[in-house]
């Protein structure tokens, strides 16, 4: 799964914590639509034989791990052998989709962050 972290940005998540709900509430939307730009360019990358794996990619909901909040965009149950495609194997070329989509997409996600932050907090 793709992961996207929030850095440089201290200043607002710290504004956004003094705003309490409603401040989590503006932080996982921006999360969750950076998230969703991400799923898009990793699915136009997705190498199509079937669409199953294509499909299959998606963002999670909002999580926390050592304070850090993230989403992880990825193939799910179905698309089980993304990790396959991705990574090669043995018999198997490489074909970093996922990489490339990420990659791609990382600005627009980082954009798509802070004009969701602004436009949650009236700015």
């Amino acid at each position: 799964m793709a992961k996207i972290e929030i850095e440089g940005i201290e200043n607002v998540l710290q504004e956004l914590e003094k705003l309490g709900n409603m401040g989590r509430r503006v932080e996982n939307t921006a999360l969750k639509k950076a998230g969703e730009t991400v799923q898009s360019a990793i699915q136009a990358e997705t190498p199509t034989r079937t669409g199953q794996l294509k499909e299959s990619i998606t963002v999670s909901n909002v999580k926390t791990k050592s304070g850090a909040k993230h989403v992880e965009v990825g193939p799910g149950n179905k698309g089980w052998y993304g990790k396959f495609v991705e990574f090669g194997t043995v018999k198997m070329k490489a074909n970093p989709f996922m990489s490339r989509g990420y990659e791609k997409s990382k600005g627009e996600a980082m954009e798509t962050i802070k004009s969701e932050l602004k436009k949650g907090l009236g700015l």
